[in-house]
């Protein structure tokens, strides 16, 4: 498997575009993790990340998602008792 970071470097936030192109498989390589593209992408940005933050040292990632009425979940979970947001 090719290493990641022949591929990319990594910062310390992503916009949507990016991690839209981590979901085509931009970022990491044939045969690493990409993200899930859109309607399973649960995020619009990524505020911060980092390999070894975190309460354990593993590593922190802090994601936003812009919650809308019309996002596919709210017609499929829990009709009537939404899990969301």
């Amino acid at each position: 498997m090719p290493d990641p970071h022949d591929f990319h470097t990594p910062q310390p936030s992503y916009t949507r575009d990016e991690l839209l192109r981590s979901s085509e498989g931009g970022y990491f390589g044939p045969g690493n993790a990409q993200l899930p593209a859109p309607p399973m992408l649960m995020m619009d940005r990524i505020t911060d990340i980092s390999m070894d933050g975190g309460a354990f040292g593993k590593g922190h990632v802090v994601g936003e998602f812009n919650i809308a009425p019309g996002h596919w979940f709210f017609d499929c979970h829990y009709r009537g008792d939404a899990m969301m947001p």
